[in-house]
């Protein structure tokens, strides 16, 4: 702890920017932002990895790295690919201005520290990893997300960005979501301006917003392997929806509508199921073939019927028979699970 006010005190009295050259929001890439070089990093997002970091003992080996952000806000980071031979002993500390955690585990690992202004890491440095964290994000842990954003308002939090955590059931260790199904509806984008929504735990990119889009649907399919979240909780599917980039003067003209749905895996299973037939798409499948008899297609499925209720709302009309809308896969092939 004295360590820790020590270099607290230097650090605000000397800050160090951290320079790097920037990352594009590049499909299956984990990385985004720029690469933080220095001691002290001030970005909304950067990556990183152990050779950043500034060493403050040689004997034994310890070294720091700090990230800041000029009032108090939320830092959420993402520390993975692991590998520490401290044989089962602390390898890295990680402080806010009230608390430590102490990291010992080598499983991917996702912190969110809330109303600081930085966040301290230290490390045994014999231990490699990679960092990616993100600053001034609204952090939505829980069910039945909604988001909308009027044209005009403030922005909640400085970094311009949200982190959805979909959820089943609230405060529960363990997410149980398989699959979510995301809706963004009258999404504004101001000239030279760009919103992006994108996986957290492995990269993908999943929308990219350049102009105005009435309607736009996508799914995100639960990661193979659940990560350690706050020491104590596990989750398998975490997504970010980001305004990448837009001029001062036209960022409070962006707008949008953001809705989630999160889905167990009976869930799952049954709209996957009701979607190939009702959109007619079994030949999707060349694995598990689905069959559409009478039977299948009278099958409830509360998730289908909320899915279709949320694009009939916001998304594309009906034919001008009036029929269904058959061809909605074709509109955005992404919400097969």
């Amino acid at each position: 702890m004295r360590v820790f006010l020590k270099l607290s005190i230097l650090l605000a009295s000397y800050l160090l920017v951290a320079a790097g050259e920037d990352t594009r929001d590049e499909e299956n890439s984990w990385q985004t932002g720029m690469a933080c070089t220095t001691c002290a990093c001030q970005q909304r997002s950067a990556h990183f990895d152990k050779e950043s970091f500034c060493m403050f003992s040689y004997f034994p080996s310890r070294a720091y790295k700090m990230l800041w952000f000029s009032t108090p806000t939320n830092f959420v980071v993402y520390i993975r690919n692991i590998e520490s031979n401290t044989h089962g002993n602390y390898y890295m500390t990680i402080c806010d201005e009230l608390k430590c955690q102490y990291l010992s585990s080598t499983e991917d690992q996702v912190f969110l520290f809330t109303a600081t202004k930085k966040v301290i890491m230290y490390i045994d440095m014999s231990t490699s990893f990679e960092v990616q964290y993100y600053v001034g994000c609204d952090v939505l842990d829980q069910t039945d997300v909604v988001v909308g954003r009027e044209a005009g308002s403030l922005f909640p939090q400085p970094g311009y960005c949200w982190i959805v955590i979909p959820r089943l059931y609230n405060k529960a260790t363990t997410q149980h979501t398989a699959a979510t199904n995301i809706f963004l509806s009258h999404v504004n984008v101001p000239e030279n301006s760009r919103l992006s929504l994108k996986n957290v735990l492995t990269g993908e990119l999943l929308l990219d917003f350049k102009n105005y889009t009435n309607f736009d649907v996508t799914s995100l399919d639960k990661s193979e392997s659940a990560i350690t979240y706050q020491t104590n909780k596990y989750i398998s599917s975490m997504f970010l929806f980001t305004v990448v980039k837009c001029p001062p003067d036209a960022c409070t003209d962006i707008s949008f509508q953001l809705k989630v749905q999160a889905l167990s895996h009976d869930d799952s299973e049954c709209f996957r199921r009701k979607q190939a037939c009702v959109y007619g798409l079994p030949e999707e499948y060349d694995e598990e073939q689905v069959s559409c008899g009478d039977e299948d297609e009278e099958e409830t499925c509360d998730a289908f019927e909320k899915f279709e209720e949320e694009i009939s709302f916001s998304g594309p009309q009906p034919l001008a028979d009036g029929s269904r809308v058959r061809d909605f896969a074709l509109y955005h092939t992404s919400v097969i699970l």
